[in-house]
């Protein structure tokens, strides 16, 4: 007797944007994780409370000044339906302002992807 297969998920079209937070500080020491864990309860989670996905990761960059930096980093991946698409990316630059802000930071890499996903709950 065949394998039974089962049917194909239900899926929704959901788009994705990832954010990269790296955790020195201009003084070279680093953005404790307890402060990180504060910025996503105080800033993250109150605007995506259905969640969202933390990575660790290491990053490297160059800086305004021309030196090259490898530090600690955080991903955040975001998953928002279409109907939400405005309102979702109007916080998620809530969120790199207030990390810009909070922690002294030269910059948040954004990253869009330009087309919907397919995802399934």
């Amino acid at each position: 007797m065949p394998a039974r297969v089962s049917p194909e998920p239900k899926t929704a079209a959901f788009y994705r944007t990832e954010l990269y937070f790296g955790r020195s500080n201009s003084d070279g020491t680093l953005v404790s994780d307890e402060s990180w864990k504060k910025f996503l309860s105080e800033i993250v989670t109150p605007r995506f409370p259905d969640g969202f996905t933390e990575l660790k990761a290491v990053g490297q960059y160059r800086t305004k000044t021309g030196r090259i930096i490898s530090e600690p980093s955080e991903v955040l991946i975001f998953l928002y339906p279409r109907s939400k698409r405005k309102e979702s990316r109007t916080k998620i630059e809530e969120i790199r302002a207030a990390y810009l802000k909070r922690f002294e930071q030269e910059s948040v890499l954004r990253v869009d992807l330009p087309k919907s996903v397919r995802v399934s709950f």
